[in-house]
């Protein structure tokens, strides 16, 4: 793990309100890749007592946008253009886990895929997506 990246991507992970909210982890960095966990809760279920598709798309689209903004030059970021999910499996397990990469980054797009897993390491979705690459001039509204 380069050590660099990983306090570069902890420093902006853990000012996300939602994150802290439902206390996801960043668990390594690296330049192009990301793994992130997330404790199970019952609040997370649906009604078959299942985690949510909300919350596992929450996981993939994090990890993924992680990694894209992993390998972008200080001051620029990311934002999600599209997900494309697959649920395969029921997310049943005590803790999850989801690692998230870049396959090709562009200079204004970033093609991003990321698996959730579980402790046997069992794929459990997979999605998808593409970054959309925010330049540094844009401010917090996004005008320019």
């Amino acid at each position: 793990m380069q050590e660099n990246v990983y306090k570069r991507l902890s420093d902006i992970f853990c000012k996300q309100d939602f994150l802290n909210f439902i206390d996801c982890k960043l668990e390594e960095a690296d330049v192009g890749r990301v793994v992130i966990s997330l404790e199970n809760k019952k609040e997370f279920s649906q009604a078959l007592g299942f985690m949510h598709g909300g919350m596992v798309a929450t996981m993939l689209d994090t990890a993924s946008g992680f990694a894209a903004f992993s390998v972008l030059e200080e001051g620029n970021h990311v934002v999600t253009s599209d997900l494309k999910i697959n649920y395969l499996r029921p997310v049943v397990c005590k803790k999850v886990r989801c690692i998230g990469e870049v396959l090709k980054a562009g200079k204004s797009l970033i093609v991003v895929e990321a698996s959730v897993l579980d402790e046997e390491n069992k794929i459990l979705a997979k999605m998808l997506g593409t970054m959309v690459v925010v330049p540094n001039s844009y401010n917090n509204k996004g005008d320019r």
